[in-house]
């Protein structure tokens, strides 16, 4: 297994662990087309590690899925870990949209950005065009 692939499938994990395939998929998604924007760093882990970026990597709780170990948290790491190498060999679904967030809350950025849709509880973002 791939240091990028363990990069993209944590980072599903703890973004989208309670969202359906599909929201998993669209969150893998925004970490691939931020790899792909001279904006944020080259590499999925690069991404995944960028500062303040992703909610997880600053929690203060722990970055590893198999430290969550009920039922459903081992659903949600084979179908992260699924997904990661799904979107890894055959690309994305929606290469425009490079944000997203919990519909819990409220982001400053929120204006700068182009509302794309809503898959579960996440809001996903393009740049305004």
């Amino acid at each position: 297994m791939t240091t990028e692939l363990l990069c993209l499938a944590v980072a599903i994990f703890f973004e989208a662990r309670g969202e359906s395939i599909d929201g998993k998929e669209l969150v893998a998604n925004v970490v691939i087309n931020r790899v792909s924007s001279s904006k944020y760093p080259d590499t999925i882990c690069g991404v995944v590690k960028q500062r303040k970026q992703f909610s997880f990597t600053h929690d203060g709780m722990s970055d590893n899925p198999l430290d969550y170990n009920t039922y459903h948290d081992k659903i949600a790491w084979e179908e992260s870990l699924g997904m990661a190498e799904y979107v890894l060999d055959t690309g994305v679904i929606n290469s425009y949209i490079i944000m997203y967030h919990n519909t819990d809350v409220d982001p400053y950025w929120i204006d700068s950005y182009s509302l794309s849709g809503k898959v579960g509880k996440h809001l996903f973002y393009r740049t305004l065009e």
